[in-house]
């Protein structure tokens, strides 16, 4: 076993190649790991960076979803109304919603559901007595990209939020 100085018979080495090799391996092992590590915090789907909540500026509505998503991947919206005294609730989903995402499954499901123009509603009549009243809606992205959607609860204020979605 001679030095590492050695040369194989046949065996061209060259320096700066072999270096740029050794760069591209630490280099590719960092950028795989903060992938990795990007993932599980939830960067690409449901985990503690992409879970969001927001609320509107009265505090009447709160609506918690994810903020990042996959193209074709169910997630859920729980909208909540926060301490509204009120017989009948209309939700209206509107903004970038009905044209970059497909809706599933409403539970519970409402007494009456219809979109007008860009905008889906959801009627729900005599809630006034059930406490903790929320609504989940489960949607399906169609469209990758940033969307800016809307959350409007009977004539209170509206509450904006963005979700982008992963193709």
């Amino acid at each position: 076993m001679g030095c590492n100085n050695e040369r194989l018979p046949g065996v061209k080495e060259n320096v700066r190649a072999l270096n740029v090799e050794s760069t591209f391996r630490r280099v590719g092992f960092v950028l795989l790991l903060s992938i990795i590590v990007a993932a599980l915090m939830g960067l690409f789907s449901g985990g503690y960076i992409s879970s969001a909540t927001t609320m509107n500026r009265t505090h009447s509505l709160k609506v918690e979803y994810e903020r990042f998503g996959r193209l074709q991947n169910e997630f859920r919206v729980k909208i909540s109304p926060q301490s509204l005294a009120a017989d009948n609730y209309v939700f209206s989903i509107g903004g970038a919603f009905s044209e970059r995402f497909q809706p599933g499954s409403v539970w519970p499901q409402p007494d009456r559901m219809f979109s007008q123009g860009q905008t889906l509603y959801l009627v729900y009549h005599d809630v006034a007595d059930k406490r903790d009243f929320s609504v989940r809606v489960y949607v399906t992205p169609s469209m990758p990209g940033k969307a800016v959607n809307t959350v409007k609860v009977n004539d209170e204020p509206e509450t904006r939020f963005w979700q982008f979605i992963f193709p």
